[in-house]
C-alpha cells in the first residue's frame, strides 16, 4: 500500500472519491477532468505538457500551466484539509515537471479492477477456470458504468479514456470465454448486459452475451439479442452482422452444447507490410525510442506520428520497424499508402482506405456500409479484441487518419507524413518523432550495407565527401549508393565528379532509371503550399546563412512578421524548415538547392534583386541599431533609409545588442560577401564598420580582418575617399588584435593620407589614439604618449568627453612604464570619473587595468592583483573576452612569486580564451610551458573560453 487509505477514489463509472467513508465535491468540470487524467494513468508521472494538451483541446491559454498548478493545489487540500498551503501532501506527487496520484488497489477503483484482471489471468493460465471466474467477477463488480462518467464529452473522447474503455471490453470478452468453458456462464451475464450498453456496435461482446444466455438456458433471449442487434446494424449502419454473431447465432440454433462451439469463424489474418530494406542502416536512436513505446502487455493503443522532411526515410524506418515487431501482433499487419504528397495520384480518402483494410480482414463487399463512420465503426468491430500492426504512410490530413484507428487496446498503429500531426498527438495521444538527417557515422555505415566495407575504407575520402555532398540525407545517399553500385569498376571520385558538375541544382541526384529522384521528391511537398508560402520557400533562397530569424524572413518576403510567422510555420508543417532555436529556421542544403531552383525558374530577377535587397537592408540597418549600443567612439553615419517592406525589431540596450550579434555573426560574415558580389557596395561596407566594435569587443579578428578586407575592395570600387578611410583604420584595428603591428601602422598611415586630402581634421584624434596604440603595443611608449597627448588636445577641443577619457587612460599606462607613476594615476583617476559620468562600464574597465598596471611597476603586487580582478571582472560583464584574457597574462606575471598556483590558472584561463578566439598565443604558452604546465597545454586547447 502506497498511502493510507483515507481517500478512495472511484473512475469506472462516474468519477467520484471519498474521504473516510464521506465523498467529495470535486469542483469545476477542468478540476474533474484533471483528476480523471491523473487516476487514468494509475500512479504513473504525467508530465505538464500532456495536462495541458489534455486539458485544452484547442490553443491553450498563456495561463494554462498556472491553471494545473491551481487546481492540484485545489484537490490537495480537498484530499487533505489539514494540509498546510503550498504543502505536497499524499496523494499528488510532484515529480521532475510532472504530477503523480499516488493511489494503489486499496484506493484507487482501477487499480483494483487491474490487480484483480491479473490474478484471473494466472488463475486461467494455471487450469483453475473456477476460481478465474470468482476473480473476474471480483473485477467486473467494479465497473459500474463508461468510465470517467461525467467528465465532459469532449473531453471523455480523448484517448487515454476510450483506451480503457477498450480495456473494459476485452477483459469482459475474457470473463465471458473462462465462464462458458467452466459452466459458469449465469455469472457474466449481467456484466455482458452492463458492456453492450455501453458499446451497442461491439459484435464480439453482444456474440458472448448470446451464448452465455443461451448456456444459461435463456435460449429465445439469446436468439432476441440476435434479432435486436442485426436489425440496429442494418437500421443505423445498413450492414449485416459479421462472422463472430452470426457464429454465436448458429451456435444457439444448432443442438450441440454451446461449450463446444467456436466463439467466431476464422478471420483474415493479412501481411500487408512492404518488404524491409535489406541495406537498412542507423537510427539505433529512434529504433530504440521506438521500442519503448510498446508496453510489456497492452494496455492502450499504440499510435506512433513519424514525420520529417522528404527523403529523411520515414517509410523506411517505419516498415523495418513494424516486421522487426510483427510477431507481437499475431492477428496481422495491415498497410495503406494514402498518397497523400504524390502529384501522379488522387489522395487516398478515409473510406478507399478503410474498404481496403476490411477486405483485406476478410469482410464481404455486400457488408461494407456507405458512410466513413458506418465504416470505421465495423473496422474497429472486427479489430475488438484482437492485435493488429496498422501502418499509415505518407498520410497528409488527420481527419483521414482518425477512422482508420483501431479501437483495440493491443493494436499498434504507426504513421508517417511529411507533415507535423500535431492534432494526433494531441487528441489521440499519439507519440510524436521527427526524423532529421542522418549521422556522419550512420551515413557512412548505409554506404558499407550498398557498397561493402572495402569498397568504403578503400576510398575514404571519397566516402566522406558523398556524405557531405547528400547532405547526409537517406534518399539522396540511396541514389548516389545505386549508381556507384551500377558501376563497380569506377572509382568514388567519378561520381563525386558527376554530382559536382550539377553543383547549384539537384541534377545530380537523379537515379539513371528515373524512379528515385530527390527533386520529385521535394516537388511533391512543394504542390501543396499556398501561393504565399511557396513565395517565400523561393525568395528565402538568396539568404546565405545557416539559419534565418522571422524578422528576416519577413524582409526578405516584404510581409510583416504575423503573416510571414504563418507562411514560416507552414513551412516547417511540411518540414521545409525546422526551427532548431525559437524564432531561428534553417533548411537542409539540398532543400535549399531545391528553392535556388524553383526560385531561378518561377520568380523575375528583378523580384530577385529586391528581396536580396530587403534582406541586405535588414541586416544593415540591424547592425547599425546594435552598434550604436554598444557604443562605438566615433559613430559611422546613419545608413540610408531601408526599403519599403523591410521589417525591424528594437535593440533597447547592450546585452540585446551582443546577443543580436552573437546569433547573426555568421550570417553577416556571409552576406559582406554576397553583397559585395550583387553589387550592393555601401551594404558591405556598413556591414563591415557596424560589427568591427562588436568584433573588437569579442576579440574575433580573423572575422575582423576578412570582412573588413572585402568591404576595402567594395570602397575601392566606389571611389569614396572617407568610406576608405574609415575601413582602412578599421582594417588597421583588426590588425593591432592580430599582433601586425606593421601592418597596422601601414593602414593607419594610408587613412592619415587620405583624411589630409579630405581635410578632416576632427577625424585626426581618433587615428592619433590609434597610432598610440599600436606605438605602445611596440614598447614605443614616448611615440604613444606624444600621439595621447594630441588626440587629447583635439578632444578637448571638439568636448569629446569619452575621446578625452581614453587619452587619459592610455596616457597614463603609457607614463607608468616611463616611470612617471605618480603622475600617470592622476590621469587615470581623471578618466576614471569621466567614464562613471557617462556610465561606461567598459571603460572602468580600463581604467582598472591602467591602474593594476601602474601599481604593478610601483611594486605594489597585492594592489596590482586587486585592481586586475576588477578589470577583469567587468570585461567579463561587457563581454570583451580579449581585453580580459590580456589582462589575465599580466594577472599571472604579478602573482606568479608569491602564488604559482593562481598564476598558472590566470594563464591557462587566457590561453582559453586565446584558443577560441584563434589570437596569437605563444606569449602565454611559453609561460605556461617555462613553469612545467605543459602537460596541461593539451587540455587547455580544447578548454572553451569564458
Amino acid at each position: 500500500m502506497l498511502v493510507s487509505p483515507a481517500v478512495r477514489f472511484a473512475l469506472l463509472g462516474p468519477l467520484r472519491a471519498w474521504r473516510h467513508g464521506v465523498e467529495i465535491e470535486l469542483g469545476p468540470p477542468q478540476q474533474r477532468l484533471l483528476l480523471s487524467v491523473l487516476l487514468a494513468y494509475a500512479g504513473k508521472p504525467v508530465s505538464l505538457d500532456t495536462l495541458v494538451d489534455l486539458l485544452w483541446e484547442d490553443e491553450p491559454p498563456s495561463s494554462a500551466v498556472n491553471v494545473v498548478h491551481r487546481y492540484v493545489g485545489t484537490l490537495r487540500r480537498l484530499f487533505e484539509p489539514e494540509l498546510p498551503t503550498r504543502a505536497t501532501g499524499s496523494w499528488l506527487i510532484r515529480e521532475a515537471g510532472a504530477y503523480r496520484l499516488a493511489v494503489d488497489a486499496e484506493s484507487c477503483d482501477l487499480a483494483e479492477y487491474r490487480e484483480h484482471t491479473a490474478q484471473a489471468r494466472k488463475q486461467a493460465g494455471l487450469g483453475d477456470k473456477a476460481g478465474a471466474v470468482a476473480t473476474y467477477i471480483s473485477a467486473l463488480k467494479l465497473w459500474q458504468g463508461r468510465v470517467a462518467h461525467g467528465v465532459a464529452a469532449p473531453a471523455r473522447a480523448r484517448a487515454i479514456f476510450l483506451d480503457m474503455d477498450h480495456e473494459g471490453c476485452r477483459v469482459i470478452c475474457e470473463a465471458a470465454d473462462v465462464a462458458l468453458e467452466a459452466g459458469r456462464a449465469a455469472d457474466v451475464v449481467p456484466y455482458l448486459r452492463l458492456a453492450v450498453s455501453l458499446d451497442e456496435y461491439n459484435e464480439a461482446m453482444q456474440a458472448r452475451l448470446m451464448l452465455a444466455l443461451a448456456a444459461a438456458g435463456n435460449q429465445a433471449a439469446a436468439l432476441q439479442t440476435f434479432e435486436t442487434v442485426r436489425d440496429k446494424l442494418a437500421s443505423e449502419l445498413g450492414v449485416e452482422p459479421g462472422p463472430e454473431l452470426t457464429a454465436a447465432f448458429r451456435a444457439v440454433l444448432t443442438p450441440q452444447t454451446v461449450e463446444e462451439t467456436p466463439l467466431i469463424t476464422p478471420i483474415v489474418q493479412p501481411a500487408q507490410l512492404p518488404p524491409d530494406l535489406p541495406a537498412f542502416a542507423g537510427r539505433e536512436a529512434e529504433l530504440k525510442y521506438l521500442e519503448s513505446l510498446l508496453p510489456d502487455r497492452p494496455t492502450g493503443l499504440v499510435t506512433v506520428a513519424i514525420d520529417g522532411m522528404p527523403g529523411s526515410g520515414k517509410t523506411t524506418l517505419a516498415v523495418h520497424w513494424a516486421h522487426s515487431v510483427a510477431d507481437r501482433f499475431p492477428d496481422g499487419q495491415l498497410y495503406v499508402n494514402m498518397r497523400g504528397f504524390d502529384p501522379d495520384h488522387v489522395q487516398l480518402t478515409a473510406a478507399e482506405a478503410l474498404r481496403g483494410f476490411l477486405d483485406a480482414l476478410g469482410i464481404a463487399a455486400s457488408r461494407i456500409p456507405p458512410s466513413v463512420d458506418a465504416q470505421s465503426a465495423l473496422y474497429r468491430s472486427v479489430l475488438s479484441n484482437r492485435r493488429v500492426l496498422v501502418l499509415i504512410d505518407n498520410a497528409r490530413e488527420i481527419a483521414d487518419i482518425r477512422p482508420l484507428l483501431p479501437g483495440a487496446a493491443g493494436c499498434l498503429v504507426i504513421v508517417t507524413s511529411r507533415s507535423r500531426l500535431g492534432g494526433l498527438v494531441a487528441s489521440e495521444g499519439a507519440q510524436a518523432m521527427t526524423l532529421h538527417a542522418l549521422s556522419a557515422e550512420e551515413a557512412r555505415e548505409t554506404l558499407v550495407r550498398r557498397l561493402g566495407r572495402e569498397k568504403v575504407e578503400t576510398e575514404a575520402d571519397a566516402v566522406e565527401e558523398i556524405i557531405s555532398l547528400c547532405g547526409r540525407l537517406p534518399l539522396a545517399l540511396a541514389i548516389v549508393a545505386a549508381r556507384a553500385a551500377a558501376y563497380p569498376h569506377f572509382p568514388l571520385s567519378a561520381i563525386i565528379a558527376k554530382l559536382k558538375q550539377a553543383k547549384g541544382t539537384l541534377q545530380g541526384f537523379r537515379d539513371d532509371d528515373g524512379e528515385l529522384d530527390v527533386h520529385t521528391a521535394f516537388s511533391w511537398s512543394y504542390r501543396i503550399l499556398s501561393p504565399d508560402a511557396a513565395r517565400l520557400f523561393r525568395l528565402l533562397s538568396v539568404h546565405i546563412g545557416v539559419d534565418t530569424s522571422v524578422e528576416a524572413a519577413a524582409s526578405i518576403g516584404g510581409l510583416s512578421v504575423p503573416r510571414a510567422q504563418a507562411l514560416l510555420d507552414e513551412l516547417t508543417r511540411i518540414r521545409f524548415l525546422t526551427e532548431h532555436e525559437p524564432g531561428r529556421y534553417l533548411a537542409h542544403d539540398l532543400i535549399r538547392t531545391y528553392a535556388i531552383e524553383k526560385r531561378i525558374q518561377v520568380d523575375s530577377a528583378e523580384e530577385q534583386h529586391e528581396a536580396l535587397g530587403r534582406l541586405l537592408d535588414y541586416y544593415v540597418h540591424m547592425s547599425y541599431a546594435a552598434y550604436l549600443r554598444l557604443p562605438p567612439h566615433q559613430i559611422f553615419p546613419p545608413p540610408p533609409a531601408p526599403r519599403p517592406g523591410v521589417t525591424l525589431s528594437e535593440v533597447p540596450n547592450l546585452t540585446t545588442a551582443l546577443n543580436w550579434f552573437n546569433s547573426e555573426r555568421h550570417v553577416i560574415q556571409l552576406l559582406v560577401k554576397t553583397a559585395a558580389e550583387h553589387g550592393f557596395l555601401p551594404h558591405t561596407w556598413y556591414l563591415a564598420i557596424t560589427t568591427q566594435q562588436y568584433y573588437q569587443r569579442r576579440g574575433l579578428a580573423h572575422d575582423w580582418e576578412t570582412t573588413t578586407r572585402i568591404a576595402l575592395a567594395a570602397a575601392k570600387e566606389a571611389g569614396d575617399p572617407y568610406v576608405l578611410a574609415r575601413v582602412h583604420r578599421s582594417l588597421a584595428g583588426a590588425y593591432y588584435l592580430l599582433r601586425r603591428c606593421e601592418d597596422a601602422l601601414e593602414q593607419l598611415k594610408i587613412t592619415e593620407e587620405l583624411l589630409t586630402q579630405l581635410g578632416k581634421t576632427t577625424d585626426f584624434a581618433y587615428l592619433y589614439s590609434n597610432y598610440a596604440t599600436v606605438y605602445s603595443e611596440l614598447g614605443r611608449e614616448a611615440e604613444a604618449v606624444a600621439y595621447h597627448r594630441r588626440a587629447l588636445v583635439l578632444y578637448e577641443e571638439a568636448g569629446d568627453r569619452k575621446g578625452e577619457a581614453i587619452s587619459l587612460h592610455a596616457m597614463a599606462a603609457g607614463l607608468s612604464m616611463l616611470d612617471k607613476n605618480v603622475d600617470a594615476i592622476g590621469l587615470v583617476n581623471r578618466a576614471m570619473d569621466i567614464y562613471l559620468s557617462l556610465g561606461d562600464r567598459h571603460g572602468e574597465g580600463n581604467c582598472w587595468e591602467c591602474l593594476g598596471l601602474i601599481h604593478k611597476n610601483m611594486g605594489d603586487p597585492e594592489q596590482a592583483v586587486s585592481c586586475m580582478k576588477r578589470a577583469v571582472e567587468i570585461y567579463r560583464e561587457v563581454h570583451a573576452l580579449a581585453e580580459a584574457a590580456n589582462v589575465l597574462i599580466v594577472l599571472g606575471d604579478t602573482m606568479n612569486s608569491a602564488a604559482t598556483r593562481e598564476a598558472l590558472s590566470a594563464w591557462r584561463t587566457a590561453l582559453s580564451i586565446y584558443e577560441e578566439l584563434r589570437l596569437p598565443s605563444d606569449d602565454v604558452r611559453a609561460r605556461l610551458t617555462a613553469h612545467g604546465d605543459a602537460a596541461d597545454l593539451a587540455a587547455t586547447q580544447s578548454t572553451t573560453a569564458l
